[in-house]
């Protein structure tokens, strides 16, 4: 558990936005009595550094001198920390968790992307344009309210790095004459981006603010709201792979590998994936359907099967029949080579559920493949009758139109 109420707060917004099985409060450090950082994500091939302080800014009258005191304080001592746990991961070939457990391996350092975040509570707007390398590796150094407008705003793993990696990359000068939200606010505003062009991006102050006040934006909000269904699956599969409750008790790592695909889908993608699953369930439900492909072309990550069977039905005989349909999707959707398959029983109206996963990756698809996956169709009759329904999709429904056949 965080020591203190500054990590805690860290720690719940961070346990939100990358989901329990990819983060560690307070994992160990070199031995049992030294923490390796205060907070630490790993969703392969990203690894993030949380170091967390509270220091508060004393204003004696002289800026320059107060401002070099509170940094001395409060953001070397996390730049220290945050290499030094960079150093530490690198000796090491998986996370030890506080109470001094194997947690999930760490990616091979050949592919690793290491991410540092200073998080630095008691000197609002003091840390906005102290993000920077400090001789080792660029340091993101952010407040209590630019770290809760980004954890909370970007809240998963894909759209959090990709944000880190644009501050990282930009070139430009940064003048920023409010706080890191209103940079987030100019990215979000500039689709994503940061201009490549200018030697120097000025950002005003109250960027945020107008943001959040446009409809667009407030749509795009509501619009999200089927995606966190998404998270919950993830969620639910992660507790029951710690927790052992997974059929054939497959490894930490094998159920992670099975649902980091699911957790790499930004925000944008789970909508979509979210309220397609929310669809199948209710046809499942009026015997509508049994088992459908949702792929979110051009920008998802995988193809996906959900499969619904009727009470009774054997979890094995359910995962073989689920392993099966993913095989049979894999050759309708070659630009995908990798198949993930969610099983469950038949909605009842009763509270309790069960889920089971299949994970398929197939980096190549052969004539072999294609002429087995079509007696697998032809024998058993899946998706025989396959309907193909394509929905357009906008970030900000208000801004395009929203959903379309």
């Amino acid at each position: 558990m965080p020591k203190n109420a500054a990590e805690q707060f860290v720690s719940e917004l961070c346990s939100r936005s990358f989901l329990s099985l990819w983060s560690y409060p307070n994992p160990q450090g070199k031995n049992a009595s030294k923490e390796l950082c205060d907070f630490l994500v790993v969703c392969d091939p990203d690894i993030i550094v949380f170091s967390v302080k509270e220091i508060a800014f004393k204003d004696t009258g002289s800026p320059e001198v107060d401002l070099q005191r509170w940094q001395r304080e409060a953001i070397d001592k996390s730049v220290k920390q945050v290499y030094g746990a960079e150093r530490q991961l690198g000796l090491r070939g998986h996370v030890v968790t506080q109470k001094g457990e194997a947690g999930l391996t760490l990616p091979d350092k050949s592919v690793r992307r290491l991410h540092r975040v200073a998080v630095i509570l008691g000197g609002e707007h003091q840390a906005t344009e102290v993000s920077r390398d400090y001789g080792k590796g660029y340091v993101h150094v952010f407040d209590r309210l630019s770290c809760g407008k980004i954890l909370q705003e970007l809240d998963t793993i894909s759209d959090f790095v990709a944000y880190l990696r644009a501050k990282e990359e930009l070139i430009a000068s940064l003048l920023i004459e409010g706080g890191e939200e209103d940079l987030l606010a100019f990215y979000l505003h500039n689709g994503r981006t940061f201009p490549a062009g200018p030697t120097m991006v000025i950002v005003e102050q109250g960027l945020w603010q107008y943001l959040c006040k446009r409809k667009e934006f407030r749509a795009r909000k509501e619009a999200d709201r089927p995606s966190y269904a998404w998270d919950k699956i993830i969620d639910v599969v992660g507790q029951d792979a710690v927790e052992g409750r997974l059929l054939g008790r497959p490894s930490l790592d094998e159920t992670e590998e099975a649902i980091r695909v699911m957790a790499r889908e930004n925000r944008f993608s789970r909508r979509s994936l979210g309220q397609a699953y929310a669809d199948f369930l209710e046809a499942n439900r009026t015997g509508q359907s049994r088992s459908r492909i949702a792929v979110n072309e051009g920008y998802g990550l995988a193809t996906y099967v959900f499969l619904g069977c009727p009470l009774g039905t054997t979890r094995n005989a359910r995962c073989e029949e689920l392993g099966l349909r993913c095989f049979v999707a894999r050759g309708f959707h070659p630009e995908n080579d990798t198949v993930v398959g969610i099983a469950t029983e038949t909605p009842r109206g009763e509270p309790g559920f069960s889920l089971d996963l299949v994970h398929l990756r197939k980096s190549s698809w052969t004539e072999k493949d294609a002429e087995d996956a079509r007696s697998i169709q032809e024998e058993l009759g899946y998706f025989a009758n396959m309907k193909v329904s394509r929905v357009h999709e906008d970030e900000y429904p208000e801004a395009g139109g929203g959903r379309g056949q």
